[in-house]
């Protein structure tokens, strides 16, 4: 994998990164363990959806803090559920840094981008078929704040003072205004675009087939 350039954190060896990674995707996969099935198609789209945001990310990374991944993440959690929403997080956070630079910070994007996204699925902003664009907006906008604090936290270690840290977090300011600003110009632009894309059907368990079948046969 290749090195990150710039403080980030305490610095891992190549087999404590790897370890951290195998982590966070066995986590992805247990979220993605629902107990409802899902078909090939949905599983293509996620996968689709996943490598798509992926490689905007890394597109877009000359562009200071404009984080895409933000909105998509509270979007995907406002379409499909906070499960869905954080395993999503999780695997662009690692697919992505694999290209940009994999380590320590790796798990407090993840922590971060699944954050949004569980927000996005108790936000209550698709209703009735439709996106409430404005509470989006307002959501978005927040959710950059807190993302960036999270991710701040990565470059806590035993020598970082709390001086350090506020003076770390006030120098930041301007880099989160600019990824609170990006994140409502994309919902803007083509979030209601983008959670119309966002279907993906259930496939009922076997036991829910039955049960399906015997209500059938008695009506």
């Amino acid at each position: 994998m290749f090195t990150a350039i710039g403080t980030h954190g305490p610095v891992l060896s190549p087999f404590a990164g790897l370890v951290l990674d195998l982590i966070l995707l066995t986590s992805a996969a247990l979220l993605l363990l629902e107990p409802k099935r899902r078909s090939q198609g949905d599983m293509l789209l996620l996968t689709a959806v996943v490598i798509g945001i992926s490689l905007s990310r890394v597109l877009m990374a000359g562009i200071p803090n404009v984080q895409f991944v933000t909105i998509a993440s509270l979007l995907v959690g406002a379409r499909l559920g906070a499960r869905r929403g954080a395993a999503f997080a999780i695997l662009v956070a690692v697919l992505s840094n694999y290209f940009l630079g994999d380590g320590w910070w790796t798990i407090f994007q993840a922590v971060g981008w699944a954050s949004v996204a569980v927000i996005g699925s108790y936000a209550n902003l698709w209703s009735n078929n439709s996106l409430d664009l404005k509470k989006t907006c307002y959501i978005a906008f927040l959710s950059a704040f807190m993302f960036d604090f999270i991710v701040s936290l990565s470059i806590i270690e035993s020598s970082t003072s709390f001086l350090e840290f506020v003076a770390y977090l006030w120098a930041g300011i301007p880099y989160d205004l600019l990824h609170a600003v990006g994140n409502v110009t994309f919902a803007l632009w083509f979030a209601e675009w983008f959670v119309s894309k966002l279907e993906i059907s259930e496939v009922p368990t076997i036991e829910e087939a039955i049960i399906a079948d015997l209500e059938s046969t008695q009506a």
